[in-house]
């Protein structure tokens, strides 16, 4: 595919990342902002490294994500504008890696969310709680985990290298409060009047958010 061609699909994406909510807070459109600008950067520095045909199949997912939200990147772009993961500089070779990967078809839509750097990155769906196998001399919930074999498509984060088995579930992580959210890279949440109740009033959430977003000032 040419240079021209991919381009065009990385404009696409760019000009059709999440647009602001009514009364957004300028601060997280200005995330917004910057998080769309690093998000197009590595995915063109990881196109150098791509053969033709991976180039096309990425290529195809940015459009079907462009047209229609949809496509194999659509839990991660999602998560990643709604402030439920972060975006950490990566190295073209590991984003590489990443776009390719989110292609398979088996790819579980329960995504998964590092606690150590905050990337969001994908995990084989299982057909049946029946297939997982309990690893050598481990007991159900007994002692640290893992407790079972679960397929993995990396062995270790590949934003942190943290373990596979440190991570929260992406739907959940707006309820919690994690180092990462204070890195660069991160939308944050949208303030909504009363999301939270019973922590700092009509709009509970801000002081949170402030603790979050503090790269944004230095």
């Amino acid at each position: 595919m040419g240079c021209r061609r991919w381009r065009t699909r990385l404009a696409e994406l760019e000009r059709c990342l999440p647009k602001p909510l009514l009364l957004e807070d300028p601060q997280r459109e200005k995330r917004r902002l910057l998080v769309g600008q690093r998000l197009v950067r590595l995915c063109e520095q990881a196109c150098e490294l791509m053969t033709q045909e991976e180039q096309i199949d990425v290529a195809e997912g940015f459009k079907q994500w462009a047209e229609a939200v949809g496509g194999p990147y659509r839990w991660w772009f999602r998560d990643l504008f709604q402030g439920r993961c972060r975006l950490p500089e990566l190295a073209p070779a590991t984003m590489k890696e990443l776009l390719v990967t989110w292609l398979s078809p088996d790819c579980d839509p329960m995504t998964q969310v590092c606690r150590g750097c905050g990337l969001l990155y994908p995990h084989p769906r299982l057909s049946s709680l029946r297939d997982l196998k309990l690893l050598p001399g481990k007991v159900p919930l007994v002692g640290p985990p893992p407790w079972y074999d679960f397929p993995v498509y990396f062995p270790s984060c590949p934003g942190c290298g943290a373990s596979p088995n440190d991570i929260d579930w992406s739907h959940l992580v707006d309820r919690l409060d994690r180092p990462w959210m204070a890195l660069d890279g991160y939308v944050g949440f949208a303030i909504r009047t009363g999301a939270i109740p019973g922590i700092g009033g009509l709009d509970g959430r801000k002081p949170l958010q402030r603790r979050r977003t503090k790269w944004l000032e230095t």
